[in-house]
């Protein structure tokens, strides 16, 4: 008999079963407590605590290489260890031999701090989820400095998201006060701070340093390189200057926001999290059959879900089935059809800050109903077509170094498919292809893999045409599209193409490729293909769409767990029944007070400019 894990399975008395692996955990636990064919100890404090060398090596790569090495320790099979307490190794050995422990915060600090220095991986892991648990205001910054001081990355990110969601609270708790000065930089520095004005970043640095007066004061300087000076507006500016901790230093502070303002010409440093807002904007919704519209008339359209207002951004130009992605605050728009329809190789930045678009180099292709994702600080442009054919050439532009370069091909030409990234992998789902001089549906997911360039073709075994794409929850959704009619071939050509039709369908493919038809996603609203799907925070949205020669301009949303999609009041802002095959992405939009310091930030550098005559 054979246990899906493939451990062998050994009958019970009574009729029951147990793997080997459950035999050989439960013989170690016996060994170990009678202290039978114990071949390492560990001595601490005075204290030896007998072990097993192939156990302390399998869970720690610290005991591995010792006892592999030939060290003093891996002969003798005694390690001396200092700096750690008879009763945290007593834990530590409990839990690798029994897989339990008892956690609080004052147990779980010394048992993380000394499962990482001896590398037993399992405990440490254990520490962690413990520390996610329990995390509140009062220990917040406690677990952050732990994490960052032992370098765990998970802990570290979850840690600072909980800080910088509350950075105002926690800068009157003691603890931040004690803080040592690499740690603080480490949360004053980041990007990620939840806070509406660069003020409140400055108010937390100075609480810190008002308080040890004769440690801290000197530590001014290098405090004030984190503080966004330009960010502060002019009134926030003028409370800096007058804090009386600072007079002396009024002069340098001015000269930070100065030199500043004279070196970006306008334009400011990296924003805080919290002086965005994500809204969803659209690429395109114009009626671009009217050819007295110019580019300027195709402006961005701009959705707060949160207050359920449309603004106008900056105007582009038409281009329809567009590749649309957005890291941050910026907006990238690559490839699409022209007013005259012709097909576009242009690339296109949009820097919400500035609000200014920038033309950047043109792909290699020209390629419109193509996918165009981000991942890793690079876009990727994914097949489409160019005009005449389904395209099997795929792109990445790399933002750092600002050039596009190819990628592997993808296995077969394709178009009109949806796609997602989760977890540095581009899925394609579905599709069009060619074949045999006819374009056909591809009933299959491609997956590329941006560590190894390299693409796998897995069956889908459903038809899926224009739908949209969301990664969430360890998976995709794929929502709506087009899929064949229950009429399944034409009357007399069995062989022909399957008549399409827009559907309701939604489901969710799991990370290795397959579909969870047990996952339930409700049905749309309206049978949808073509539309504006985006996330936003936990919501699926879909706007517009069609459903062959008719249009939509209705939108809804859907978050996970709900029993139903939800209709909102407010429409794509059209005045005709509706658009498809349109951008679509959620960006990071500055809120009012960083909008009116960049208004002002540009009149003031206008302002230098003579007048012309």
């Amino acid at each position: 008999m054979e246990s899906e894990l493939g451990w062998d399975v050994v009958q019970k008395p009574g009729g029951t079963s147990q793997t080997v692996g459950d035999c050989v955990i439960q013989g170690l636990k016996q060994l170990y407590q009678a202290q039978v064919l114990c071949d390492a100890s560990l001595v601490v404090g005075g204290r030896c605590f007998p072990c097993h060398r192939v156990v302390m090596a399998a869970v720690s790569p610290y005991f591995q290489a010792m006892f592999s090495s030939p060290l003093k320790e891996s002969r003798d099979g005694e390690v001396q260890l200092q700096d750690v307490s008879p009763s945290v190794i007593q834990d530590v050995l409990t839990y690798i031999y029994t897989g339990q422990v008892m956690l609080t915060l004052h147990t779980a600090e010394q048992l993380f701090s000394t499962a990482s220095r001896l590398q037993v991986l399992p405990l440490l892991d254990h520490c962690c989820r413990f520390f996610v648990r329990s995390l509140s205001l009062q220990n917040c910054l406690e677990i952050y400095a732990l994490a960052f001081s032992h370098n765990k990355q998970c802990l570290l990110h979850v840690a600072l998201t909980y800080v910088s969601q509350n950075l105002c609270q926690i800068s009157e708790e003691e603890d931040f006060l004690h803080l040592d000065l690499p740690t603080l930089i480490s949360i004053i520095s980041s990007d990620s701070l939840v806070v509406s004005s660069e003020l409140d970043v400055y108010r937390a640095a100075c609480r810190w340093w008002n308080s040890q007066p004769e440690d801290h004061r000197p530590l001014f300087e290098e405090l004030m390189q984190y503080i966004r000076v330009p960010l502060l507006t002019p009134s926030e500016f003028a409370e800096v200057s007058k804090d009386c901790v600072l007079d002396a230093k009024a002069n340098e502070i001015a000269s930070l926001q100065l030199g500043s303002e004279e070196r970006s010409r306008g334009s400011l440093p990296a924003l805080r999290q919290g002086m965005y807002h994500e809204k969803i904007v659209c690429v395109d919704l114009q009626v671009r059959e009217d050819l007295r519209l110019k580019d300027h008339d195709f402006h961005v359209d701009c959705y707060d879900p949160f207050l359920g207002e449309w603004e106008k951004l900056a105007a582009l130009k038409s281009l329809m089935c567009p590749g649309c992605v957005a890291v941050g605050n910026r907006l990238y728009v690559a490839g699409g059809i022209h007013q005259d329809d012709s097909i576009s190789d242009t690339f296109h930045e949009f820097n919400s800050v500035t609000t200014q678009w920038t033309e950047g180099p043109s792909m290699s292709m020209h390629r419109s109903m193509h996918g165009f994702l981000a991942c890793k600080q690079k876009l990727f442009a994914l097949g489409g077509w160019n005009g005449s054919s389904v395209l099997d050439s795929a792109e990445c532009f790399d933002l750092l170094q600002k050039a596009w370069t190819p990628i592997s091909k993808l296995p077969l030409g394709l178009q009109l498919f949806s796609s997602a990234v989760l977890k540095s992998k581009l899925y394609l789902i579905g599709g069009e292809t060619m074949a045999d001089g006819h374009k056909q549906n591809f009933q299959g997911l491609l997956i590329y893999d941006t560590d190894s360039n390299s693409w796998a073709q897995l069956p889908l075994g459903v038809v899926s045409v224009s739908a949209g794409a969301v990664a969430m929850d360890n998976g995709i959704y794929v929502i709506g599209g087009y899929s064949p009619s229950k009429a399944r071939h034409r009357p007399g050509n069995p062989l022909a193409t399957p008549v399409l039709h827009a559907t309701t369908r939604c489901f969710f493919i799991r990370e290795e490729g397959s579909i969870d038809w047990d996952r339930i996603v409700p049905a749309l609203p309206e049978k949808t293909g073509g539309a504006g799907v985006v996330r936003w925070k936990r919501r699926i949205y879909v706007l517009g769409g069609e459903n062959g020669s008719r249009f939509y301009k209705a939108i809804y949303y859907w978050q996970p767990g709900d029993a139903t999609w939800t209709t909102c009041k407010e429409k794509l802002p059209v005045s005709y029944s509706g658009v498809s095959q349109f951008g679509c992405a959620t960006l990071n939009i500055p809120n009012q007070c960083i909008q009116s310091l960049i208004k002002r930030r540009v009149q003031k550098c206008m302002g230098h400019v003579p007048e012309l005559k």
